[in-house]
């Protein structure tokens, strides 16, 4: 089975100690409804929704993060700490694909580091492709991500869900999932691009223009880092006639290794829109 899955990078919170003592949760949800059970967890709650699947054989459901007052989780790529959430789907049957999507975070600042996240409950949509389109679906689902207070939890958590081609989703959860899916970042258009990726090697920083419309005044940018990279936060060094530019320097890379010819994800984000793309760095 084909998986489109993160890597998982390596843990660089300050209060790491605190998250091993802490543990890991591990708790088997099980259901042949629509939704899971909702698993309990210091912070807040989780489990996983799904629609019946369509005619062409795909599932949409999401990965449900109920989070208490004060608590926060992770983005896809929290910046030099954190843990951002992953689902694995093997041992699923009539599953032949996963893409896992992210709404717009926003930057945390916990004291300890500054990183990109939610301090709200969350909704990450997951597309499912079924091998045999419209048929029944049993979703084995394994769930890891980190929920953080004044020290951050590591959960992990196993589902199991039936999706039938015969159900009916209530009305509430396909709200819950059309918003959900209503939050993912736009494609590129015509009106918010990329014009420029440059990586000066000397400043070992990034420099990046973006075009968007004048009325997008509160921009900012989320990079998803290649492997062993790290980047300090964006910071915007002007612009005008709705062109904004970027500088982004580098925290940690790899020994000998260089940008050229990486593809950078980039989500650029403001108060009303939010735009993900993929660009080459020269």
């Amino acid at each position: 089975m084909t998986q489109l899955l993160k890597t998982l990078r390596p843990w660089r919170l300050p209060h790491l100690a605190l998250m091993a003592a802490a543990g890991c949760l591990m708790v088997t949800a099980d259901g042949h409804a629509v939704s899971s059970a909702w698993v309990e967890t210091e912070g807040g709650r989780i489990r996983i929704t799904a629609l019946p699947p369509s005619s062409d054989g795909i599932i949409r459901a999401i990965l449900d993060v109920d989070l208490l007052p004060g608590w926060k989780t992770y983005w896809r790529d929290p910046g030099d700490a954190g843990i951002p959430p992953s689902v694995n789907f093997e041992g699923s049957t009539n599953i032949e694909q996963l893409r896992l999507d992210f709404p717009p975070p926003e930057r945390v600042d916990d004291g300890y580091s500054v990183w990109a996240g939610y301090t709200y409950p969350v909704a990450f949509p997951l597309t499912l492709t079924q091998d045999k389109a419209g048929a029944a679906s049993v979703l084995e689902a394994q769930v890891f991500l980190g929920i953080c207070k004044t020290i951050c939890i590591p959960v992990q958590n196993s589902f199991s869900l039936t999706v039938d081609p015969d159900a009916k989703a209530n009305s509430f959860e396909q709200r819950m999932v059309d918003r959900a899916y209503s939050q993912i970042p736009e494609q590129a258009g015509h009106d918010i691009s990329i014009r420029e990726v440059t990586f000066s090697v000397q400043d070992r920083a990034l420099s990046m223009s973006i075009a968007h419309p004048e009325s997008m005044t509160d921009l900012d940018l989320f990079l998803t880092a290649p492997s062993g990279w790290y980047f300090d936060i964006p910071e915007r060094i002007g612009g005008n006639d709705g062109i904004s530019n970027f500088n982004i320097s580098v925290i940690d890379a790899p020994a000998d290794t260089s940008l050229s010819g990486t593809e950078l994800q980039i989500l650029v984000t403001s108060s009303t829109r939010s735009m993900e793309t993929v660009s080459k760095v020269p």
